[in-house]
């Protein structure tokens, strides 16, 4: 039973890592769809080709912090259902690992999109900022949810 329980943080985080990598797929697929316009417009302009850069760029150093979470969740899990009970250095490390990747991937998805408006009449890319902003909010769930886990790691057991 004591296995089971130890498992619930790593499941915890597995569950927002998951979601939020779905938001993060439903996104970058929402702003592919004015990719094509905005390769056009980059030829013609360096400030819409810096602009495309960056919104790709963003999107994946949001993906690239949830796919940490999510495999170092299912590490976890594993290593609570099969592993050890007590903890080993490598939960130790996933904590500020994933903290620092989170935090610097919700800085840098931040810096870009909060100055970015919607545009009237172009519904997927509107969407695409909608869900940059849940993934955002779902990037600060993530980084509590490792925090839980590390006071349970150092306190719980």
């Amino acid at each position: 039973m004591s296995r089971v329980l130890s498992a619930i943080p790593a499941l915890a985080i597995n569950a927002v890592a998951s979601y939020a990598g779905r938001k993060s797929y439903i996104a970058i697929v929402s702003l592919r769809k004015y990719e094509e316009r905005s390769e056009r417009a980059a030829k013609h302009s360096e400030t819409a080709a810096h602009e495309l850069y960056k919104t790709r760029v963003t999107q994946a150093s949001s993906a690239a912090a949830i796919t940490l979470s999510f495999l170092s969740s299912v590490v976890l899990l594993l290593r609570s259902m099969f592993g050890s009970r007590t903890p080993s250095m490598t939960e130790f490390l996933l904590l500020p690992l994933n903290l620092v990747g989170l935090a610097a991937a919700f800085v840098h998805n931040q810096d870009f999109w909060k100055a970015k408006a919607k545009v009237p009449f172009v519904g997927g890319f509107n969407e695409g900022i909608e869900k940059s902003k849940e993934i955002r909010q779902l990037m600060v769930l993530l980084s509590l949810a490792w925090v839980s886990f590390g006071v349970l790691q150092w306190f719980g057991k």
